[in-house]
């Protein structure tokens, strides 16, 4: 997520917004917003997953705290304090919805793919929920424009025994019908099933996507908690542990 060269570091860029809403309200938003892309990451693990949304309700009777979208299949955990935030994409101007622990980098995102940044939608969203500009630092720190595979790696083993976990994997994954993928973030659940139509390998990370591109994973094998198991015939089952 980059700011123009003309704006001040300190001052307001005009490309990242914080909203102050209820993060129920914030969420049941979207199902009117159309089509998107949610993404979620934690050091070693992404998901982008091409999706319309749903309303958000409480469907655990034992833990009223937990919203579910049955349309995404996103679960959001309202316990932990979280900041939201409206932000720009470069070049193509495409508006991201956007959530985080407070101080930290963003963990998920939602590409309002059918809006555009100057769209009445976007005006909408930052009049109803109450958008203030932030200054370039923060856009920055937040992270939102990252690319998927941007985490913060440990230290890689050796060269030949880095070479088998790879080949192991990918050679696995290739021969599976089906890929179960569960990733958490500290507020954030969600659970996709594919078939793996394409596997790349750069260094350590795999990236795992189906035929139309509805569902990308990037994931580290060199994370130590990365697991990939069997969960049944022909298929496997691909999360962090922690």
């Amino acid at each position: 997520m980059f700011c123009s060269w003309k704006t001040s570091p300190a001052a307001p860029c005009s490309c990242a917004y914080r909203l102050h809403s209820p993060v129920d309200e914030l969420l049941n938003h979207l199902c009117s917003l159309g089509k998107g892309t949610l993404i979620l990451r934690r050091p070693g693990l992404s998901l982008a997953k091409a999706t319309r949304f749903g309303l958000h309700i409480r469907s655990r009777s034992h833990d009223w705290s937990v919203l579910h979208d049955a349309i995404s299949g996103l679960e959001t955990d309202l316990a932990p304090p979280q900041h939201a935030y409206l932000l720009r994409e470069f070049p193509d101007q495409c508006p991201l919805f956007a959530m985080g622990p407070p101080g930290k980098p963003i963990e998920f995102t939602v590409r309002l793919d059918g809006h555009d940044w100057n769209s009445p939608a976007v005006r909408d969203m930052l009049a109803r929920f109450g958008g203030v500009p932030l200054d370039c630092v923060e856009s920055h720190r937040l992270g939102a424009g990252a690319w998927l595979d941007e985490w913060e790696q440990g230290k890689p083993p050796s060269p030949s025994c880095l070479d088998t976990m790879v080949h192991e994997t990918s050679g696995a994954l290739q021969a599976c019908r089906l890929l179960e993928v569960e990733i958490r973030t500290s507020t954030q659940r969600s659970e996709v099933c594919f078939s793996p139509s394409f596997v790349d390998v750069e260094g350590s990370v795999l990236r795992i996507a189906d035929r139309s591109r509805s569902h990308i994973v990037y994931a580290d094998v060199n994370a130590a908690e990365f697991r990939l198991a069997p969960a049944g015939a022909h298929c496997l089952r691909l999360c962090h542990t922690a």
